[in-house]
């Protein structure tokens, strides 16, 4: 059965630091006039320590954070108009963080946001805030591919790639 906006309440967006999560799901909400939600804005204090100090999460950090994560993404649910698809975007680097969140969100759609290496690693050191590439390169260690078969988006070119990509995506069954 193809994927359509009907089945899809959320499209994550998930992938390693500095692949573009950000970017990919700005441009499809201005794209489609979508709300978008960047979950890394509200990891857990645990969490800011790790990367501050430049260390991997725990599986109890993450246990804790995507249990939050399900209620704020039922809660913006619950805020937009009816149909209306909400994009979300986190790096959930765990296939079981992944399948957490299908089981608690009805209707959620990952699409694994990827892009070379090299890009990723200029991306990670022109940023000005957020996640530093000490940090990246502590949790891309952690990071678990997901099946052959998953939605991707490739965020190697500009906005009219990612929507192209995304297009696909939604056609996709």
């Amino acid at each position: 059965m193809p994927v359509t906006d009907e089945l899809v309440q959320v499209w994550f967006l998930f992938g390693l630091s500095g692949s573009g999560k950000s970017y990919a799901g700005d441009v499809i909400a201005q794209a489609k006039g979508w709300p978008v939600y960047h979950a890394d804005d509200d990891i857990t204090p645990a969490m800011r320590r790790a990367l501050a100090e430049s260390r991997p999460f725990t599986d109890a950090m993450r246990d804790d954070y995507f249990v939050l994560l399900a209620d704020r993404i039922r809660a913006r649910q619950a805020q937009q108009a009816a149909g209306q698809p909400l994009i979300v975007t986190q790096g959930a680097y765990k296939r079981r963080s992944r399948l957490y969140l299908q089981q608690q969100i009805p209707g959620l759609s990952l699409i694994w946001i990827d892009a070379p290496d090299a890009m990723i690693s200029q991306r990670l050191s022109l940023r000005e805030a957020g996640i530093k590439p000490e940090s990246a390169a502590a949790l891309r260690q952690d990071f678990e591919c997901p099946p052959p078969g998953c939605l991707k988006i490739v965020n190697d070119s500009g906005e009219d790639h990612i929507l192209a990509q995304f297009e696909t995506c939604r056609g996709s069954g």
